[in-house]
C-alpha cells in the first residue's frame, strides 16, 4: 500500500511539474508574439517619425502657397501617432505650427497619403459666418466673449488637445478645413460638418434666452452630425476666468452666473432631427461679503436658510488632533438636493470680506447626520494669489475659485479661522 501512495504521489508530482512546463512554455510563447507585436508597432511609428521629419514641413508649406498665395514660415511640427510601453499610438497624422505676419495656424497632413490636407488658416473668417447666421437668425446682440468649434464631416482622426507647449506659443489645431472658402453661406458649411459647437456669453442682455424660439429647421446638419449651443450670461466678466466646463456650470464660475441654456440637434441617420435643450436660471442671495448662488428647478428662498453661527467647530485632523476654528460668518444649510448634481448651490467668500481678518480663512462643512466636521477649503490670502507664475497652467481657474465652495444637500457650510493654540 505504501508503494501505491508513493508512485500515486509521483505522478501528481509529475503531473504538477508537467503543467508548469506547459504554462512556462505558454507564457513564453505568448510573451514572443506580444514582444514581437510590440516592435512591428515601435517599427512602424519610428517610420511615421522618420517620414514626418522628411517631408511634414515641405509638404505643409507647399500645400499653403498653393491654397493661398502666400509664404507661411514652418515652426515646427507635432506627430499624433507615440510610443507608449502599454499603449503605443500609430497615427500618420501630422500638424504642422506654421506663421504668417500675425497669424499663427496649422496645417495637417498624412505621411501616407499626399491627398490628405488640412488647414485652419481661414478659421476666423469661417466662424463669423457660423456666428452671424445665428445672431441675425434670433436677433441676439455682440456677445461679450464667443468661441466656435467645427469638424468637418470626414475629417482625420485627429488628437484634441493641442500640446502645452505649442498652446502657450499661441497655437489651436482645432477647425481643419480641406476647402478654400469663398464665402460660402452659413447653410451651406453646416450641411458638410459632422460636429459644430457654439459657446458665446453675454454680461448683460434683456432678452431672457429662455424665450429663444430653437427650431430644428433653423440648423441644416450632415447626416449623423450635430450642432450644440451654450448661450450664457454673466452679471460680471470675471465669469471668463472660471467658465471651463461644457456639461455644467464650473463651481467657481457660479457666483457670476445669471442664465445658462443648452440646445442640441442631432441628425440620427434616420431621416429624424432630435432637438434637445436645458434652461438654468441663477439666483443669488448675498449678505455681509458671502454670496449664496443657485439655479433652477429651486428658488434660492426654498433650499436655502441662513442662521446663526455657532462660536467654534471642531476638525479631527487625525494624527495632528482635534483642532479648533471660530467661525467668523453664519451657518449656512442646503435644504434640498438637486436632481442632478450635488452642487446646484455655491457660496462665495468675497476678497473683502477676507480682507477683515489678519488670518487665513477657510470654509468648513458640517454632516447634519453625523455632526462631522471638514475642512472644504482653504481661502488663499492675496498675496499668495499674487505669487502665482503667469504661466501656471489654469492660474486665473485658481484666482478665481479661490472662496468658492459647492454646497451638498445634509451638509451646513461656514467660514472660520483657526483658533491657534499657544503651545503649538
Amino acid at each position: 500500500m505504501k508503494e501505491k501512495k508513493l508512485s500515486g504521489s509521483r505522478k501528481k508530482t509529475s503531473g504538477r511539474i508537467f503543467g508548469i512546463v506547459v504554462t512556462m512554455l505558454w507564457s513564453v510563447f505568448l510573451l514572443t508574439g506580444c514582444d514581437r507585436e510590440r516592435m512591428e508597432t515601435r517599427r512602424e511609428i519610428d517610420r511615421i517619425y522618420q517620414a514626418a521629419e522628411r517631408t511634414a514641413e515641405d509638404r505643409a508649406a507647399a500645400y499653403i502657397e498653393k491654397k493661398y498665395g502666400i509664404e507661411a514660415s514652418t515652426e515646427g511640427y507635432w506627430v499624433q501617432g507615440y510610443h507608449d510601453f502599454f499603449a503605443p499610438y500609430v497615427n500618420s497624422n501630422v500638424v504642422v505650427f506654421m506663421e504668417y505676419g500675425d497669424r499663427k495656424f496649422c496645417a495637417g497632413i498624412d505621411v501616407d497619403d499626399e491627398t490628405v490636407l488640412w488647414d485652419n488658416y481661414q478659421r476666423e473668417e469661417i466662424d463669423a459666418v457660423l456666428q452671424n447666421y445665428f445672431t441675425e437668425l434670433y436677433g441676439l446682440p455682440q456677445p461679450y466673449t464667443e468661441a466656435t468649434e467645427f469638424r468637418l464631416e470626414n475629417a482625420p482622426n485627429y488628437l484634441v488637445a493641442t500640446p502645452e507647449e505649442w498652446r502657450k506659443q499661441g497655437y489651436d489645431h482645432g477647425n481643419m478645413v480641406d476647402f478654400y472658402f469663398q464665402n460660402q453661406t452659413a447653410e451651406e458649411l453646416l450641411a458638410r460638418m459632422s460636429r459644430v459647437e457654439f459657446y458665446d456669453s453675454w454680461l448683460s442682455m434683456e432678452q431672457s434666452l429662455e424665450s429663444l424660439p430653437f427650431e430644428a429647421g433653423d440648423w441644416p446638419v450632415c447626416e449623423g452630425g450635430w450642432v450644440e449651443w451654450n448661450l450664457r450670461v454673466y452679471d460680471s466678466p470675471e465669469a471668463e476666468y472660471v467658465d471651463q466646463s461644457v456639461e455644467y456650470p464650473d463651481i467657481a464660475g457660479f457666483p457670476y452666473f445669471r442664465e445658462w441654456r443648452q440646445a442640441c440637434l442631432k441628425e440620427t441617420r434616420t431621416e429624424e432631427e432630435e432637438l434637445s435643450g436645458e434652461f438654468w436660471k441663477f439666483h443669488s442671495v448675498q449678505a455681509d461679503g458671502i454670496k449664496v448662488t443657485s439655479r433652477l428647478p429651486f428658488e434660492i428662498e426654498d433650499i436655502l436658510c441662513i442662521s446663526a453661527g455657532e462660536e467654534v467647530w471642531s476638525v479631527d485632523r487625525g494624527s495632528s488632533g482635534t483642532k479648533a476654528y471660530r467661525l467668523v460668518s453664519e451657518v449656512y444649510e442646503v435644504t434640498e438636493a438637486s436632481p442632478d448634481s450635488n452642487y446646484a448651490t455655491v457660496m462665495n467668500v468675497s476678497a473683502g470680506f477676507t480682507d477683515q481678518y489678519e488670518g487665513p480663512l477657510y470654509i468648513l462643512s458640517r454632516n447634519k447626520e453625523t455632526a462631522k466636521v471638514e475642512i472644504m477649503k482653504y481661502i488663499s490670502s492675496q498675496e499668495e494669489l499674487d505669487a502665482l507664475p503667469e504661466d501656471e497652467f489654469r492660474r486665473d481657474y485658481k484666482i478665481y475659485s479661490n472662496g468658492t465652495c459647492g454646497m451638498s444637500a445634509g451638509y451646513q457650510y461656514a467660514v472660520a479661522e483657526k483658533i491657534v493654540d499657544e503651545t503649538e
